[in-house]
């Protein structure tokens, strides 16, 4: 779903393409051929997938737990036994204060805030935060969020750099479809697809 809604958001934002493309070729000739760990020097690409992630996250809500017993919290609120929790994730990721402008899309949001004096490794697709929870985070974070990442990413580096693709003319961004607080990229949208020519194509 998550390269659906990359796509899409590529698509939607087309000048973020040839600053992607360029990131692959630079990164593909400073390695001396793709590496494994090339990926983690996709910094531009990491970046947008996690701002598409931001605005199409995969569900409003996670972390849902039903109470064992009763508990009470500090400021003396009860939580009774049987009681079902979840946490707004999508509501705090878009705090203000957590994302200034959060009605932006902003592709190099989280690549320029890794510009910063010793958060080169945070902010990234795959990292977890207080503040950043759609792969949960802690003890309890998703183990498979790294494999995810890569899986992606790999998807991604190949269809952006051997195709040119846009919406059908007349068409921009198809509404995101909506069960419960689950959020899926819709299946009716369409789009052009063009294979770039042989030698601007991708080999790993």
């Amino acid at each position: 779903m998550n390269v659906v809604h990359v796509l899409y958001d590529l698509a939607s934002h087309p000048e973020y393409v040839e600053p992607l493309r360029e990131e692959i070729r630079d990164t593909s000739n400073e390695d001396g051929g793709w590496q494994k760990s090339s990926f983690s020097k996709l910094r531009k690409l990491d970046s947008f997938i996690k701002e598409s992630q931001r605005f199409n996250p995969p569900s409003m809500l996670s972390y849902h737990r039903v109470m064992a017993q009763d508990y009470t919290l500090r400021d003396g609120t009860v939580l009774s036994k049987g009681t079902h929790l979840a946490m707004a994730v999508s509501a705090i990721q878009n705090e203000p204060a957590v994302t200034p402008r959060p009605e932006m899309f902003d592709g190099l949001r989280y690549y320029k805030m890794r510009q910063q004096p010793g958060e080169g490794h945070l902010h990234q697709f795959a990292t977890t935060e207080p503040t950043m929870l759609n792969f949960g985070h802690g003890k309890n974070a998703c183990p498979g969020r790294f494999f995810a990442s890569l899986e992606i990413k790999t998807i991604l580096v190949k269809l952006i750099m051997d195709y040119d693709f846009k919406f059908v003319n007349g068409m921009g961004r198809p509404a995101n479809l909506k069960a419960h607080e689950f959020i899926f990229p819709n299946p009716e949208g369409k789009m052009m697809v063009r294979k770039r020519s042989v030698k601007e194509t991708f080999r790993f």
